[in-house]
């Protein structure tokens, strides 16, 4: 590390070799400590581009950073494959128990280690890292992407600290999906007492899922409080930019159902549906082995699967009555820009 900063210009050659930090940059005064985490599937690159291409950029203003920034990839072993996983999916084993138990593993016998064994030993070594070096709070940004198309998301659990992070991101709120999902990056930090969101940043080859990255990125630098608003002018121009492409979504969602599948299920998604699009309990949305899979509740489709990796066929949420854009921003006071 140079002068607070580590990574900003080593090139991707540099954290593929090593650790999977991106980058790192210390203010010159304590305070927060900011995690951002793209790539924990291997097929969703889109946060670390994003993550890539700014670190520079907030290297830069170190001199006004309060804290610690760190951007961290993910399953680098499946990145480099273009695979969800190798082995076992990385962001459904962070439990307790599973942490626990690789820990011994690898103390063990490191030789008896799968892929993601490895990358979960690695991102541990990380979060070790945080814990000594934190000088504040510790808030978490987990950037992913979806195979479906049709937008952007946050989810966070039921904690008020979490929400209020999420909703920092003036896109849709979806609540519950952690009810429906065992072992999450995102629950960890929760056990770990972080404040944390996910952030689903659009579907994998879309040009515009690592604008929304970067934006997201930016706006959890200044909700974390790294930042302020004069120092991080991307961070205003990102909340007008994405409260604008959403405003006709509803604020705050909650999940109602998975749908879970097998590989032996030989799931489909029917061609053509998208994250949000209206459906009702009986549409047909997807094909398996036993025939046509229709939606068992009225509501909205989200992260319909086109994907041979998965084990979510699609999900169905719908909207919190009484939760809009305007009434989220009134209750947020003074966490956005005024204009816009």
């Amino acid at each position: 590390m140079t002068d607070g900063v580590e990574g900003a210009s080593g090139g991707r050659e540099t954290w593929q070799s090593r650790s999977g930090v991106i980058g790192r940059v210390t203010g010159v005064d304590p305070g927060p400590l900011l995690l951002c985490i793209g790539g924990l599937h291997g097929n969703e690159p889109a946060g670390v581009r994003a993550l890539e291409a700014i670190v520079a950029t907030i290297a830069s203003r170190r001199r006004r950073l309060r804290g610690e920034f760190i951007a961290v990839a993910g399953n680098l072993q499946a990145l480099a494959s273009g695979r969800r996983f190798l082995t076992y999916d990385l962001n459904r084993v962070w439990t307790p128990a599973r942490v626990a138990a690789a820990r011994s593993l690898d103390a063990a016998n490191g030789s008896a280690l799968d892929h993601e064994d490895l990358e979960l030993l690695r991102i541990l070594d990380v979060l070790d890292e945080v814990a000594e070096r934190r000088r504040g709070p510790v808030y978490v940004l987990d950037i992913h992407t979806t195979s479906g198309g049709g937008g952007a998301f946050t989810t966070a659990s039921n904690l008020p600290h979490n929400k209020r992070f999420a909703m920092a991101i003036p896109v849709p709120l979806v609540m519950k999906l952690d009810q429906h999902l065992e072992g999450t990056f995102n629950s960890y930090m929760d056990h770990l007492g972080y404040t944390a969101a996910v952030f689903e940043c659009g579907q994998h080859e879309e040009a515009e899922s690592r604008v929304r990255a970067a934006s997201a990125v930016w706006l959890a630098i200044h909700a974390a409080g790294l930042l302020d608003w004069q120092d991080a002018p991307e961070a205003a121009a990102a909340f007008r930019a994405l409260r604008r492409a959403y405003r006709g979504l509803p604020r705050v969602l909650e999940s109602t159902y998975r749908h879970p599948i097998e590989p032996a299920d030989r799931y489909r998604t029917r061609p053509g549906f998208r994250n949000f699009q209206r459906v009702r309990a009986g549409d047909v949305v997807g094909d398996d082995r036993r025939g046509e899979v229709a939606v068992p509740k009225t509501g909205r489709l989200l992260m319909p699967l086109y994907q041979e990796q998965g084990e979510d066929g699609f999900f169905v949420v719908r909207e919190v009555a009484g939760v809009t854009s305007e009434t989220a921003v009134v209750a947020l006071a003074g966490t956005f820009p005024s204009r816009g």
